[in-house]
């Protein structure tokens, strides 16, 4: 069964509705395959980041064996100026083996300081914008940890996705969604399960037969229960990983007012 699509933002395509975070899966004995199976079940948004170790070489390897397909990469580079981020970028490039990277966002502006270093003249985002011109790029996007930050980048009008926290655990994260669906921005959810953390926690609870509602599949379902969100990214080592997650969006049925709460309040409880 193909995975559901939604539409990412207003660019233009649509895509299934989980993708991979790719920041650990270098860490992993079987990394390449974990992307492979990825591309295999339809996931087709992966993010990975300049500094990511060993993250965009790995998406490089398996992109150039099996040829980039219909695979969405999104990287990103903590750079601040507009001429390291086009160098990094260029980087970019070079390693993942693509003349186009389909989605490059900002690294974790979570500071006024570092909103305002991007925005200012000569920062980053100029140099996004210049790598869009030449080709390197299509999408600008950004990622942040900070709610208002997020609130000044949807209002700029200067990013086609924005990278958030999202999920039982912190859903905080609610009313920035809303308005970045409005503004027709992409909404790409980071630690949708919770982190890599808790997300040991809770399989350790499933072990013990003490999960109750606490399950990656309902974290998942309650994430993509909200309908601004574009993709959802856990992280994954291991293939086993992805067909547990694809198998969880496969069956979505949309989570009810009162099993979200309920599931707030587990996620609340876990360490308790």
């Amino acid at each position: 069964m193909p995975l559901p699509l939604r539409p990412f933002g207003t660019t233009g395509i649509h895509l299934p509705v989980l993708g991979l975070g790719a920041m650990d899966t270098p860490h992993s004995p079987v990394a390449a395959d974990t992307v492979r199976t990825a591309l295999d079940l339809g996931i087709r948004l992966i993010d990975t980041a300049r500094d990511y170790e060993g993250s965009e070489h790995l998406l490089g390897h398996v992109l150039r064996e099996r040829g980039p397909g219909d695979a969405i990469i999104a990287s990103k580079t903590f750079r601040r100026t507009a001429s390291s981020a086009q160098y990094e970028i260029d980087r970019s490039r070079q390693v993942l083996g693509l003349d186009t990277i389909p989605v490059y966002q900002l690294h974790d502006v979570s500071t006024t300081e570092a909103w305002q270093q991007v925005t200012a003249p000569g920062g980053a985002l100029e140099g996004l914008q210049a790598a869009v011109e030449r080709g390197a790029i299509r999408w600008i996007g950004i990622s942040t940890h900070n709610l208002e930050i997020a609130r000044l980048a949807i209002a700029s009008g200067a990013f086609a996705s924005i990278m958030l926290e999202y999920s039982a655990f912190y859903p905080a994260s609610r009313p920035l969604i809303d308005l970045a669906a409005e503004r027709g921005l992409a909404v790409i959810v980071m630690r949708p399960l919770g982190g890599s953390g808790r997300t040991s926690a809770i399989r350790g609870r499933i072990a013990r037969g003490e999960a109750g509602p606490l399950t990656p599949a309902n974290l998942l379902r309650y994430v993509l229960t909200h309908p601004g969100v574009s993709v959802a990214i856990p992280g994954a080592r291991y293939p086993g990983r992805i067909h547990d997650n694809v198998a969880a969006v496969e069956a979505f049925q949309p989570m009810s007012p009162t099993e979200a709460a309920e599931l707030e309040a587990a996620a609340a409880g876990l360490y308790e």
